[in-house]
């Protein structure tokens, strides 16, 4: 199997002295061939070994929560709220 990162980021106001950045990675492998029905893209190839399952094998609400855009979007309402 390959391993693979995905990254998702988010910027609020990439030309502010003090941009706000807010970052997501996923990490996982990805399969020979795809696995479950949910999702889109690679999901069905991105094996969570986590979870033994793959992206597309998750339930929506776990995959939102762990994935790369997730954990990016978590980490922007957290910084907003400080800001």
């Amino acid at each position: 199997m390959l391993t693979q990162v995905f990254q998702h980021v988010f910027v609020r106001h990439a030309d502010d002295p003090q941009p706000l950045i807010a970052e997501g990675e996923w990490h996982g492998e990805i399969l020979p061939a795809a696995r479950g029905d949910n999702g889109f893209g690679y999901d069905p190839l991105f094996y969570v070994p986590e979870f033994d399952k793959t992206a597309a094998e998750l339930d929506a609400a776990i995959k939102n929560g762990i994935s790369h855009r997730g954990q990016a979007l978590q980490s922007l309402v957290a910084r907003l709220k400080r800001s």
